[in-house]
């Protein structure tokens, strides 16, 4: 167990920003979390899976609905008031929270209920980066179920969803969350330590914690971040230029649309919250669950809901976690890419990167 004070929840937000793949909320969103976490005390404790007697009970902690939404309506008490619900309904008392995902919004959300409630956060997440819906992770695949899923808002709405479908639970969550605002909290798939351990991916927060050091320190030596980036971490350039083009909408609760970069090196990237695929022209440079990363000129991580139209910014690609890349993981995405226009299958951007041309879309 470690204690995560406020330099370390500010890089963990940085880092985030930048390894949820365009989603997951925005840094803005970020570190206004953060300042809310410090209303409730000095540090949250985070451990690692295996720090936890296997007959421990948690549960996942989320925020739902678009990163622009989130952006302007920050959570406070809703995770906890989430995770109490879903206590409730389940006969349980948990003692530790999993973050549902890698985000600079996401990966704060469940150390609200962290610290209010007096138990650790998990070094961890079943995702490694931000997804759009709610049964993209590896609990999803390792037969946890989403439901009971307690959803809360900051004005005390609440509701207990249950359904063995899980694009039911994803559909009735978004439901309710744009009817009431656009912004919640859920708890779910709670689970014990014993499975936590069998599924999770190990050492995420302690990884984008890594990334965001090492970004705020080449900052403040105006050294180069991209390419700090791409040595440390084996990141690979996609594009360089300024953005000609910007089309998107929210939608049933998520952000959609594309960013065109002109200049330097061109690049076009499809999103759904979170970044999906990357083109020049026709030809594939990456597709998820590999990642798909922006950033400003002066090396600050933007996600798909900071970019505006006249940036000049940078797209750096990265892969993702071997759980997260087998082909069931990949199944997940499958019909958000149709919709996209793309069916040529996983390509892992490293094979891309060093000249195994792709067909696009």
């Amino acid at each position: 167990m470690r204690k995560l004070h406020e330099e370390q929840l500010r890089d963990i937000v940085l880092g985030a920003g930048l390894m949820g793949g365009g989603g997951g909320g925005s840094i803005a969103e970020g570190m206004r979390l953060v300042d809310r976490v410090l209303e409730f005390g000095e540090a949250v404790e985070l451990v690692t899976p295996e720090e936890l007697p296997e007959s421990a009970w948690g549960a996942v902690i989320a925020g739902v609905g678009s990163p622009k939404s989130s952006l302007h309506l920050i959570r406070t008490k809703s995770p906890t008031l989430a995770l109490e619900l879903l206590e409730q309904a389940v006969g349980k008392r948990f003692s530790f929270v999993i973050p549902f995902e890698i985000g600079a919004g996401n990966s704060i959300n469940p150390m609200l209920a962290s610290i209010q409630k007096g138990i650790p956060i998990i070094d961890g997440d079943p995702c490694g980066r931000a997804v759009p819906e709610i049964n993209m992770t590896t609990f999803h695949l390792g037969g946890i179920p989403i439901t009971p899923l307690a959803l809360s808002t900051e004005d005390r709405i609440s509701a207990i969803i249950r359904t063995p479908v899980p694009h039911d639970a994803e559909r009735v969550t978004r439901a309710i969350t744009a009817e009431l605002g656009g912004v919640s909290a859920i708890a779910a798939q709670h689970m014990s330590a014993a499975d936590l351990k069998r599924l999770v991916i190990p050492g995420t927060t302690s990884i984008i914690e890594r990334v965001g050091r090492s970004i705020r320190e080449t900052r403040s030596k105006h050294g180069d971040v991209v390419e700090v980036l791409r040595t440390r971490f084996k990141g690979h350039l996609l594009g360089k230029g300024r953005v000609a083009g910007l089309s998107g909408e929210t939608r049933n609760g998520f952000d959609f649309g594309c960013v065109e970069l002109e200049g330097g090196l061109p690049v076009k990237v499809f999103f759904q919250n979170e970044s999906m695929i990357a083109l020049r022209e026709e030809e594939l440079l990456a597709v998820v669950p590999d990642l798909i990363c922006c950033l400003d000129h002066e090396g600050n991580p933007l996600t798909n809901a900071d970019i505006a139209e006249g940036m000049d910014v940078v797209y750096i690609g990265f892969a993702g976690h071997p759980m997260f890349r087998k082909p069931e993981a990949y199944n997940l995405f499958t019909t958000i890419l149709s919709r996209l226009g793309y069916e040529s299958g996983f390509r892992p951007i490293e094979n891309l990167a060093a000249g195994g041309k792709s067909p696009g879309r």
